[in-house]
């Protein structure tokens, strides 16, 4: 096995992030627990150090289903801001719905066939239905 190649790892038990790196060249800090690399786009250029990954990323991708999941596939976290859109793919929900929060803080859909009118029935609910002038 002549044709070995080593792979060293600058290493530190107290610097949380290199001050410098060469271009590829990999550090480990064990006060932070992050990994880093020297990069850079071009020789002309002197690398900056960038976090790439780490005992901290282990860490919060194992417990990243533990936080998000409660259980049977319901997503649960506090202040959640949707900037954009929710937009379902597949199923029931992905071309004529809406989505509502209920009186008791539950996000639930009503669906309905294209041509239909969204209405409020009288337990409050949103549904699709013809436009019959309603109950008196």
């Amino acid at each position: 096995m002549a044709n070995n190649v080593i792979i060293s790892i600058r290493t530190s038990q107290t610097t949380d992030t290199p001050a410098s790196l060469a271009n590829g060249e990999l550090a480990y800090s064990y006060s932070s627990d992050k990994l880093y690399i020297g990069k850079t786009a071009n020789s002309s250029v002197a690398p900056v150090v960038t976090y790439i990954g780490g005992k901290v990323i282990v860490d919060k991708v194992a417990n990243l289903e533990a936080y998000l999941f409660s259980g049977a596939g319901q997503i649960t976290t506090a202040n959640v801001l949707v900037t954009d859109t929710i937009k379902y793919q597949t199923g029931a929900y992905a071309n004529n719905g809406v989505m509502y929060v209920k009186r008791s803080g539950s996000v639930d859909f009503a669906t309905g066939s294209m041509g239909s009118l969204l209405q409020i029935a009288a337990n409050g609910v949103p549904i699709f239905d013809e436009l019959n002038g309603g109950i008196y």
